[in-house]
């Protein structure tokens, strides 16, 4: 008889990273994203023993999806990681937190400092408030890198503050990665930022209402069609 095969489900991480509010104006542009629900529903339908696999590849998003992500696959103790081309920023958090990390020979893992968005007004009390915020979430960051690789929270958050990327071998050196991916396994930001502007997202749910109203007035003429018999 032959080896028995290990049953494992897959998932994906995949285009930005966004929260799960956010999803459905990424399904309605069609474009490629992962939030937490979708790692999440894969999570629910194992059974007990069953391996998750995870495809990363993504530069990254939203640094609060990252780490929920990150603390669904600490929990999932069977969870691999699976790095195709690039897990960069949250993405590379989120892949921290699976039992196992392995690495295309040609994938690389990025690591910076938490970045901020948007147009912010105020005095400098505001400005140092929020650059106090984003140096408590590197070291929240940098606690899962520190965790997975072993190495003390100062030099990862060194690493971070001067951006880093490691390719394969210097990220299995390091510790981020456990083992490179097998040669005849079949293996598929934030970094420049989210697709999804705010004016991108105020066009889509006006479409989406457009839509919507459209889709309401077509159900109401068709029902006053059948009414009369026409």
């Amino acid at each position: 008889m032959g080896k028995k095969v290990k049953e494992m489900k897959e998932a994906k991480i995949r285009g930005d990273i966004i929260n799960n509010d956010t999803k459905w104006i990424y399904d309605w542009l069609e474009w490629e994203s992962t939030c937490p629900n979708d790692i999440k529903s894969v999570i629910d339908t194992l059974d007990p023993g069953e391996e998750l696999r995870v495809l990363v590849n993504s530069g990254g998003g939203d640094v609060y999806a990252g780490q929920e992500i990150y603390t669904l696959l600490r929990k999932c103790k069977n969870s691999v990681a699976e790095i195709d081309s690039l897990a960069g920023s949250a993405a590379g958090v989120a892949a921290m937190g699976a039992a196992r990390v392995l690495i295309s020979p040609v994938g690389m893992i990025m690591i910076h400092n938490v970045t901020g968005s948007g147009y912010t007004s105020g005095d400098y009390h505001l400005y140092e408030k929020r650059a106090k915020a984003l140096k408590e979430l590197n070291a929240a960051l940098a606690s899962s890198y520190s965790e997975k690789s072993g190495r003390p929270l100062e030099e990862i958050l060194k690493i971070m503050d001067r951006e880093t990327w490691l390719t394969a071998n210097q990220a299995i050196e390091m510790g981020f990665a456990d083992e490179t991916l097998g040669a005849g396994m079949q293996v598929t930001n934030a970094y420049d930022g989210l697709r999804l502007t705010e004016e991108i997202r105020q066009r889509v749910i006006q479409e989406k209402a457009e839509a919507d109203k459209n889709e309401k007035l077509k159900k109401e003429i068709l029902g006053d069609l059948e009414l009369y018999g026409i």
